[in-house]
């Protein structure tokens, strides 16, 4: 009777039973067949009425998943049944029940009871149901599936390339053009998959980012602005979370009031610590959401590498603790058609921009057009396209009052590459200058487009006509500083590349000196045109394998040169111990000297010319000719890699070398006192024909910085004792008189007795007596005396 009680408890507590079945499952076969038969039968119930809540059948479900994996033969049809059950009736599932099924499949896969090809199309399936905890469990399930699955060096091409293909089609399904339609949100699921595994460094290649650029066509906005922000900004993730339905409860309410209970937090703390006493432990607790809020933004713009997940597998594919950086391709190369991209997109632009009311067609918003426009720039820049409509349409917001014009300014620096034609940039570039580049504009504003100006003509010179380039480079006397550095930094570009465009007084020394020698690299390029390059610039310079040799070679010129100096001294020494000769006698031996060198000079070489006709007199007439032939050295660049202090050294030897041919002595660095020469302080910030120029570029270094924080406490205090310096010790009268050793004088005891010990003085009584008429004239000098201040 007991041992019958006790199988009717187990029936009935899943959970015990769950337990003893995986410590012992033979023993407990029987059971396990009754709670199999038992789900078969309230399935077929249950397909009767799917809208029911069915808690109790949930449970079975679970119990199963559990323990599926002790008895795989006789479970063999629970996964099939529980993934046709979610086909046919995932609309109208209870949505307790319908995520207890979805987590038994789950269980199911990470234990290989089943395949991820079998339940991936399902769950991507799943993503069009109207609940979010639903949507947040199996975007999380599905990114760390196919990481897992494309774990180090092994790639499961077959589950990529059958996911790929699922995500092209429900991102161009004719559902998923319906704002309102499910597919929508399945499409938009979709795509934050794609492009967190492509954050990941899982799905790298071509065809998930063409997958992304499909989403870029589609008519809602939520869909393709996220596909345009991960083509600006590949490796920085969305924040802005699953918001497609905001009647329903978030399934991410945790993780997102956390992050926007971090980022109030933060300004809360920022804003108690401009406002508050300064503390020690109110420093320490700003320094440490300082830090942690740039950890965020250096992880959000792909800086560092994401948090360490629960298998131990750092974002990026790493295990934490491995050296090297994750490699991130650019995914703008990767796009197949990169050119029909750009005109479909900049056709958006120009439908929206131009649409009206009447018409009936929906117009973007600026914010969605300006997305559009920067993807549009960063394409013609990167794959040096042309779309000659793109650079008229532009020219309608250069203004200065235009909303967001450093990004207009920007994204058409962006725009403008090598094979742009000049007549195409030309007339932006004169409404630049009219707009932005004049005397009744704000500094800020004039800095604004000589930047534009100058980051357009570092990519494309033939842009700027001479006229205007003189122009312009009259700023460079300007009063404010950002203007004279924005003016002076166009000078020194066109000094480099083309400085026949500049009046010969504002040419410089050393492009001058190029012009007139002919040197290679002086004469600009014609449009279209390519200088192919023999080898690294300068590596001829670096006779030398080595830096070693060359250290020493300087070590003996500088001996040389001491033991020169020291012969001459003696020379001179001799000389004035002698008796004095006539100015004309000494012109004469300093001509005669001069012979004597010259004459000197010529025998060294006609004697080491006869030296070599010696040596060669006893060979034949063939190795004559064989001598006689040029020997062709090899350059460093192809014996060995050029490091970086390599190239450091060729700069060096350039300036060198133009100093040598101007004839002038190098100038004294004057670092110490804070001056710099000119050309080396203006020398390498033309880095700007391959980088990518934004806002805070145009803006400048001088106008972009900010206005000066509120002092802290530290830096408040070492003012004071700063000021301390070099003073007396701060103290009281009373303790100065003190340690000097007197007292007050007796006027000042008496300002402080009481009135009954004077009342009775001469002095009190007589002012009590006096007239009103000398009261008046005494309150008239005593306020006279205080306009002047005591004077």
């Amino acid at each position: 009777m007991g041992r019958k009680l006790r199988s009717t408890n187990l029936l009935s507590n899943l959970p015990q039973l769950q337990n003893l079945i995986k410590r012992d499952p033979r023993s407990y076969e029987e059971e396990f067949n009754q709670q199999l038969h038992h789900f078969e039968a309230s399935l077929a119930i249950f397909e009767l009425k799917p809208d029911e809540e069915a808690k109790e059948f949930g449970e079975i479900i679970n119990f199963l998943s559990q323990v599926a994996r002790c008895y795989p033969q006789k479970s063999a049809r629970f996964p099939g049944q529980l993934i046709e059950l979610l086909q046919k009736h995932y609309p109208v599932l209870n949505a307790e029940l319908r995520k207890a099924i979805v987590q038994a499949l789950i269980l199911l896969r990470n234990r290989g009871v089943i395949s991820n090809v079998t339940v991936m199309p399902l769950f991507f399936t799943l993503f069009r149901c109207r609940d979010k905890k639903l949507r947040s469990m199996l975007y999380s399930h599905i990114v760390n599936d196919v990481k897992v699955a494309n774990k180090g060096k092994h790639r499961d091409h077959k589950l990529n390339k059958s996911l790929q293909s699922f995500m092209y089609t429900m991102v161009t399904a004719a559902d998923a053009q319906d704002k309102h339609g499910e597919g929508a949100v399945a499409a938009k699921k979709s795509l934050d998959v794609c492009i967190e595994l492509y954050r990941k460094n899982v799905w790298t290649d071509a065809k998930a980012v063409n997958v992304i650029v499909q989403a870029c066509f589609s008519p809602i906005n939520k869909i393709m602005v996220t596909a345009v922000q991960f083509f600006l900004n590949p490796m920085k993730k969305s924040e802005e979370g699953d918001e497609e339905d905001e009647d329903e409860p978030s399934a991410n309410g945790e993780s997102a009031g956390k992050t926007k209970k971090n980022r109030v937090n933060f300004m809360m703390i920022q804003h108690q610590s401009n406002i508050n006493r300064k503390t020690k432990y109110r420093t320490r607790v700003l320094d440490k959401a300082t830090r942690i809020r740039k950890r965020e933004q250096a992880r959000r713009d792909g800086q560092l590498p994401d948090e360490e997940d629960e298998d131990g597998i750092v974002s990026g594919g790493k295990k934490k603790g491995s050296s090297g950086p994750a490699v991130n391709f650019d995914a703008l190369s990767l796009v197949h058609d990169p050119q029909g991209f750009a005109e479909k997109l900049f056709a958006r632009v120009h439908r929206s921009a131009t649409a009206t009311k009447r018409g009936g067609s929906t117009a973007d918003r600026f914010e969605v057009r300006l997305l559009l426009l920067k993807l549009i720039s960063r394409l013609i820049g990167h794959h040096q396209l042309q779309l000659m409509a793109f650079y008229p349409f532009l020219q309608r917001y250069l203004q200065p009052h235009q909303v967001d014009v450093t990004q207009i300014l920007a994204l058409l620096a962006n725009a403008s590459h090598a094979f742009t034609p000049p007549d195409a940039l030309q007339p932006l570039i004169r409404a630049v200058a009219d707009n932005f580049v004049s005397d009744h504009c704000a500094p800020e504003v004039m800095c604004a487009g000589l930047n534009t100006i100058r980051a357009i003509a570092a990519r494309q010179p033939l842009a700027v006509d001479t006229d205007l380039l003189n122009d312009l480079v009259m700023y460079r006397k300007h009063k404010d500083k950002g203007v004279m550095m924005a003016a002076r930094s166009l000078l020194v570009l066109y000094r480099q590349i083309n400085p026949e465009m500049l009046h010969r007084r504002d040419r410089g020394r050393e492009a001058t000196i190029g012009l007139i020698s002919g040197a290679p690299g002086s004469t600009p390029l014609g449009f279209g045109e390519v200088r192919a390059a023999e080898g690294v610039e300068g590596a001829e310079l670096l006779d030398l394998p080595s830096e070693d040799e060359d250290s020493m070679d300087e070590l003996e010129y500088e001996s040389a040169l001491e033991s020169d100096l020291e012969a001459s001294e003696v020379e001179v020494d001799e000389s004035d111990a002698e008796v004095e000769i006539d100015e004309s006698d000494a012109e004469v031996d300093e001509t005669s000297d001069d012979e004597e060198e010259a004459e000197v000079d010529g025998l060294e070489l006609v004697s080491d010319g006869s030296e070599m006709s010696e040596d060669e007199a006893d060979g034949s007439g063939a190795s004559e000719v064989e001598d006689a032939e040029p020997v062709v050295k090899k350059r460093v660049d192809m014996m060995r890699f050029l490091t970086s202090e390599d190239f450091a050294r060729i700069e060096k030897l350039k300036r060198r070398q133009r100093q040598e041919g101007s004839g002038r002595q190098p100038k004294k660095s004057k670092t110490d006192d804070g001056y710099s020469d000119y050309s080396e302080a203006e020398a390498g910030s033309d880095d700007e024909q391959t980088g990518e120029v934004d806002d805070w570029a145009i803006l400048g270094d001088y106008h972009s910085r900010r206005r000066r924080r509120k002092a802290t406490y530290e830096e408040r205090m070492d003012s004071i004792r700063a000021g301390r310096e070099g003073r007396e010790k701060f103290s009281s009268n009373k303790a100065k008189r003190e340690k000097e050793g007197r007292s007050l004088s007796n006027r000042e005891k008496r300002k402080t007795k009481d009135f009954r010990m004077i009342s009775h003085k001469r002095s009190v009584v007589t002012k009590g007596k006096r007239k009103l008429s000398q009261k008046r004239r005494e309150l008239r000098q005593h306020i006279t005396k205080q306009k002047k201040k005591g004077f």
